[in-house]
């Protein structure tokens, strides 16, 4: 419908029905002339073929990550570690440069300029913010402007037509066997508890969480074998919280005699130092913890803590978890077979392990290959003799 009103032009046209009132709805525009008018009707007949009628075009970035955010949170409950990462890239990062921009001004060109901006000095104190952080970002506005869609928000996402900085493989460079020798025995010279870690860091090739999540009742003192069954997690101005490993998947793994050895020692300690407080080692009882009774598991954070002051100590380039990156190598060196070491290192398959330790495989290659040598050394002489 077209019409004149007063000395301006009204256009209005039907967009279809309220999917739950079954009332009509329509999109209407006011306008200075009648050729404008015919312009405009052609438009508005085109969003609403194409359903851009629905966005709104009022919704700014801001609200909607806040609500993506809650929406997010309500489908499947997000752990309290990604939860304050989101909140902090959507605080620090996002709300500052993009919240009052509104979601129709938003385009793949603007996202595509913020995201080269954060790689020049997004990151703290004006540095450049690295890749891997830039794409966490992404993701964050990606998922909020896809339900933005389907909520009608927008006509489309913009960011699927953007191009994120890419991520270089992370190169693995665990420490030596003359490295890990001397964190693993200056460490139980000096603090036994910190040893004790971190050589069943190298021996499970567990994660720093999974470590500290270890309960008594986990371990199998006279199978010399070891539950690893759930997760430590520690946020900014929280306690240690117990979850899941990272894929949520328990495995049982072998330990050496030492190993055994050890833990009964740590254990006979624990006895100790419950029974001189007045107490008696919990029933779920983690194996390392600074509680009297262990009732508390270990923070994460405070072994890194540790570990780093040791290793700058002893001049080692060393991070806690490159003692598992240690353990896979050593092994996969070893000729141990991938679907053993997988299963030792938690990998949901054997194909995580190959993709990530494949070019440590070379050395394994060689020895395949001088093997064969050595198969065909006869019958070479065998041909030469004829």
């Amino acid at each position: 419908m077209i019409y004149k009103r007063g000395n301006r032009w009204r256009v209005i046209v039907y967009v279809g029905r309220d999917p739950l009132t079954g009332r009509k709805r329509q999109k209407s525009v006011t306008v200075a002339t009648r050729a404008e008018a015919r312009q405009a009707e052609a438009r508005l007949i085109t969003e609403a073929g194409t359903g851009q009628h629905r966005a709104s075009g009022s919704k700014t970035v801001g609200e909607l990550v806040e609500r993506w955010l809650e929406w997010r949170q309500s489908v499947k409950p997000i752990s309290p570690t990604t939860l304050a990462g989101y909140r902090g890239y959507i605080d620090r990062t996002i709300l500052p440069a993009l919240g009052k921009v509104r979601l129709r001004q938003l385009d793949a060109a603007t996202l595509d300029a913020f995201y080269a901006r954060l790689r020049q000095s997004g990151g703290k104190s004006g540095q450049p913010m690295a890749a891997s952080s830039v794409r966490q970002v992404h993701a964050i506005l990606s998922g909020a402007l896809k339900r933005a869609a389907a909520w009608g928000w927008i006509s489309h996402n913009p960011a699927r037509l953007t191009m994120p900085p890419s991520v270089e493989r992370a190169d693995i460079q665990p420490p030596s066997v003359e490295d890990a020798a001397r964190l693993l025995r200056t460490a139980m010279a000096e603090e036994p508890e910190l040893g004790l870690f971190l050589r069943l860091a190298v021996v499970l090739g567990a994660r720093r969480g999974e470590l500290c999540a270890l309960r008594w009742a986990d371990v199998d003192l006279d199978q010399g074998a070891i539950l690893v069954a759930g997760s430590v997690i520690a946020v900014r101005g929280q306690g240690p919280t117990a979850k899941d490993t990272k894929t949520h998947a328990k495995r049982r793994v072998a330990v050496g005699a030492g190993t055994v050895e050890l833990l009964r020692a740590h254990r006979v300690e624990h006895a100790k130092t419950a029974l001189a407080c007045g107490a008696a080692l919990a029933p779920g009882a983690y194996v390392f913890s600074h509680a009297a009774n262990a009732s508390v598991p270990v923070r994460p954070d405070y072994v890194t803590h540790r570990f780093v002051k040791l290793a700058r100590r002893l001049g080692v380039r060393c991070r806690l978890h490159d003692l598992r990156h240690f353990m896979v190598t050593q092994l996969v060196a070893g000729g141990v077979d991938w679907r053993t070491v997988s299963g030792r290192a938690g990998h949901v398959d054997g194909h995580m392990t190959l993709g990530t330790y494949a070019h440590f495989q070379q050395a394994q290659d060689r020895q395949a290959a001088e093997l064969m040598e050595r198969l065909l050394i006869p019958g070479d002489a065998g041909i030469e003799g004829r």
